[in-house]
């Protein structure tokens, strides 16, 4: 960390986001310094999301875009516009709460991490914030110790699958470690479960800390219910080609990344079958890119679900695969 180089680039895509966007500017205020930079590119969003940005934070890069291109686009520029040595993509309609960026701080320069990772808890859109669930105080993106450098990617990479919470507000990485011909997959939903398995193998040194450092506002609407034909290929097609791109691993990583492709393959294959018509078609090729993306074949997969003693899994598995 240099002071010519910020220690953090905290990056913002933003699009509709202007009845949220301020108490996301007030969360993190009181938390910064002059070391974090703070970019925002506005994907051509016709309110006032822009404006409001920078007039509460003067010292922020706003960048418009001239046509709406997505989420996905708006991260590839973020990552191209970045210049800090650790970065950190928030969602603009999200907190971040107090006291984070100092944590994060102190934690990058005592362990020097690739890759931070932290928890987060969900809160109800609007004036229902009071009543968020107990189960959605504290939800872990990460299966494993916590506190502690990790090198080993077997925990690593089991640690993510276990929970497959892949949203990259719960991760700071080290901007040297992302390469450079690995973007978010533009025109796509999934973006963020398409890049960030893959980013895992690229970071080497990994803290986990157990701890909620972002808030995440549940808006009217979830992708899953959504799922159209369009959005069910995009989902299947996150991870094609995952299990080639995989170093030897272990037994247990193995097992959780064929079980996330399974449950993801059984849970398309469900909405297919509700949706009936054109969404049939994609039947075949969902059950081809599990082949391409599991590290277990599905007769490799369902022995270890009965080894590890899950009948019913093994049998629902047997039966739908």
């Amino acid at each position: 960390m240099t002071a010519a180089t910020p220690w953090l680039s905290l990056l913002f895509p933003m699009y509709r986001v202007e009845p949220w966007v301020g108490a996301c500017i007030a969360s993190l205020k009181p938390q910064l310094d002059e070391g974090v930079e703070l970019v925002f590119v506005d994907d051509a969003s016709p309110d006032n999301s822009a404006a409001l940005v920078e007039q509460a934070l003067p010292q922020a890069r706003v960048i418009r875009l001239p046509s709406n291109q997505g989420v996905s686009a708006a991260r590839n520029r973020l990552l191209q516009e970045a210049r800090g040595d650790h970065l950190w993509f928030i969602d603009p309609d999200d907190l971040v709460e107090p006291g984070v960026i100092p944590r994060l701080k102190a934690l990058l320069q005592r362990h020097d991490p690739d890759l931070l990772t932290c928890d987060f808890r969900a809160f109800d859109d609007g004036p229902s914030t009071a009543s968020t669930k107990p189960r959605h105080r504290h939800i872990a993106s990460f299966d494993g110790p916590s506190g502690i450098v990790m090198d080993d990617v077997d925990l690593r990479l089991r640690g993510f699958f276990v929970h497959g919470q892949f949203h990259p507000w719960s991760k700071v990485v080290r901007r040297s470690c992302w390469p450079a011909d690995l973007r978010f997959p533009e025109g796509r939903v999934f973006e963020d479960m398409a890049l960030f398995p893959r980013l895992a193998l690229h970071t080497a040194r990994h803290l986990h800390v157990a701890e909620v450092w972002i808030a995440y506002r549940q808006r009217q609407g979830s992708l899953l219910s959504a799922l159209d034909v369009k959005r069910l290929d995009d989902w299947t097609l996150s991870l094609d080609g995952y299990a080639a791109e995989l170093p030897p691993l272990g037994d247990d990583a193995r097992f959780e990344i064929a079980h996330f492709c399974a449950r993801t393959l059984l849970r398309a294959k469900r909405r297919r079958l509700q949706l009936g018509g054109e969404a049939l078609a994609g039947l075949k090729t969902d059950a081809e890119r599990f082949d391409r993306s599991s590290p277990l074949t599905r007769r490799e997969l369902t022995a270890a679900y009965f080894r590890r003693g899950r009948w019913l899994r093994g049998l629902q598995w047997w039966h739908s695969a």
